[in-house]
């Protein structure tokens, strides 16, 4: 297989893989939302160090960053703002509210473009405006018709946009970036769970049951596909890539409307149909630009 290929393969099965994730951490439903966040910190951590340990190239990475003042804020920063992100998304499954996760994800492309313009003094075009604009209609749809803020959708979009603005400026790549946010939420983990069990109502009682089994590999489960993302992130222009991550939204909504049955109102499709319309607005205006920078070259 060609490496273009591999990189397709890589990035589909990182996409699937996490817009699968609302099944498996449905099956920790029982336990609390921060106790897994905190488990899956300290995990994430514990397999990427392994991963980190095999390539000399990565160790050299996460030290150059861990004797940096300013890169150790900027991933302490980016490291509070992907738990938030993770601990709003294990809520919402666990609490029925797959759907409303995936409008986060569906967002998250149009939030990027309006930070990269007020941040980054980046210049979209008109059909990339013209995408902004149909999505906030869809969004105003649902608050207007329903009475209540998508905040779910809303703070993950915010969150993961946020996040990526400024691992934009990291020095680290994925993989060594979250090995090092990881490393730096261990202390606060252990210290959330220590609380809990303080509490009585610590989930992780002994190393072999099922919730416990689960926890433990929701490390592995978070480090799989951000490896296979990486990989096909080298091999795949960034218009391919672009497109591709819409699969895992897409994914968890089916999720959340097929297989756990979540109700839907009109008011809701409307503002869905409105936010897949504008991303359609955005792909198509996102691969002509990237046509012309490579006509231009």
């Amino acid at each position: 297989m060609t490496t273009f290929g591999v990189g397709v393969v890589s990035a589909v099965a990182a996409q699937i893989m996490w817009g699968l994730f609302p099944i498996y951490w449905k099956l920790l439903a029982d336990v609390a939302p921060l106790e897994v966040l905190s488990h899956r910190n300290i995990w994430c951590a514990v397999v990427l160090f392994v991963l980190i340990l095999a390539g000399e190239e990565r160790r050299a990475v996460v030290r150059s960053v861990l004797v940096r003042p300013a890169e150790l804020l900027r991933h302490l920063f980016s490291s509070l703002l992907i738990a938030a992100n993770w601990l709003v998304y294990i809520w919402a499954v666990v609490n029925d509210h797959v759907i409303d996760a995936s409008l986060g994800y569906f967002l998250s492309p149009l939030v990027s473009l309006m930070l990269g313009y007020v941040v980054f003094g980046e210049r979209p075009n008109y059909r990339q405006w013209c995408a902004v604009a149909v999505a906030v209609i869809g969004v105003l749809v649902m608050i207007v018709a329903s009475g209540v803020v998508p905040w779910i959708g809303l703070s993950l979009a915010t969150t993961f946009g946020i996040y990526g603005m400024t691992r934009k400026k990291a020095s680290t790549g994925p993989v060594n970036g979250l090995f090092v946010e990881s490393l730096l939420l261990v202390p606060l983990s252990l210290g959330v769970l220590w609380v809990i069990s303080k509490s009585g109502s610590l989930a992780y009682t002994h190393p072999f049951g099922a919730n416990e089994l689960l926890l433990a590999l929701g490390g592995l489960v978070t480090a799989i596909p951000l490896v296979l993302y990486a990989q096909g992130a080298r091999a795949l222009p960034l218009s391919l890539s672009g497109l591709l991550v819409f699969i895992t939204p897409s994914i968890q909504f089916l999720i959340g409307w097929i297989v756990y049955k979540e109700p839907i109102a009109l008011s809701s499709w409307v503002g869905f149909i409105c936010i897949w319309s504008a991303l359609l607005i955005y792909s198509a205006a996102h691969s002509s630009r990237q046509a012309q920078v490579v006509t231009s070259q």
